[in-house]
């Protein structure tokens, strides 16, 4: 894929559907290539030409396209101004938590908590820090209701270390004092996600952990916190640890 200049009647797509996803430097299309859809994330013209914002689609993608997990988005190629990536039919956590809370049973909530886990422990183990882990960038499929974990925008990887974006409601306070960020910085959000969950009460002392101020009294990784929810099921309640 050269180009996705598709105004000029050279477009390589067969379908272009724009896709309202209320992107600040973005805007994003539903589209079919060899007649699979895809999803496309293009710089919308007032930042084309802005080398900072180039930069910032070539990072995430490069992140992306070496990432290989079932639970990840999987980024398929570069554009001047744009990433092509699958397309993922299905809806944010927001927009299911609104919609259908009594989704959320003990069943598919253990389910959703082990991929969202998932997918986070692969970006760590790629040295790859997501730094903007929020209900609205994890989808869960039409079918069969799988996490996809999205937006790799404001990642940290150890050769682009400018992390420029954040959601503040989700941000650690590291991040939002412009300190150093790790694992833990994630961790944070993720119990922020916990949080945001139907009966996540039973979570508390998880949350409480992944959420503390000073993030040395934080789980350490997300292994740990994936042993906190497995001590909760053994003993039929959320134990400190």
């Amino acid at each position: 894929m050269e180009s996705s200049q598709f105004s000029d009647g050279q477009s390589p797509f067969e379908s272009i559907e724009q896709i309202d996803a209320h992107g600040a430097t973005c805007d994003s299309f539903r589209v079919k290539l060899y007649g699979k859809l895809h999803f496309l994330k293009r710089l919308k013209p007032a930042f084309t030409g802005d080398i900072r914002y180039q930069e910032a689609l070539r990072k995430e993608f490069e992140a992306g396209y070496r990432l290989e997990h079932p639970n990840l988005v999987r980024y398929i190629s570069l554009t001047d101004d744009g990433i092509l990536m699958e397309y993922v039919d299905g809806e944010t956590l927001s927009q299911r938590i609104a919609a259908h809370p009594e989704y959320f049973t003990k069943q598919n909530t253990d389910k959703f908590l082990h991929q969202l886990l998932d997918a986070v422990a692969c970006l760590h183990s790629h040295q790859v820090l997501h730094l903007d882990l929020k209900p609205d960038n994890v989808l869960l499929t039409r079918i069969n209701s799988d996490v996809k974990l999205i937006d790799l925008g404001c990642c940290y990887t150890d050769t682009f270390a400018d992390t420029p974006g954040r959601t503040n409601a989700y941000a650690a306070p590291e991040q939002l004092s412009g300190g150093s960020v790790d694992e833990r910085t994630d961790i944070y959000a993720i119990g922020k996600i916990l949080e945001r969950l139907p009966h996540h009460d039973i979570y508390n002392k998880v949350i409480a952990r992944c959420m503390a101020a000073d993030s040395s009294k934080r789980y350490q990784s997300v292994e740990e916190v994936k042993k906190a929810l497995r001590r909760k099921h053994r003993y039929g309640a959320v134990l400190a640890v």
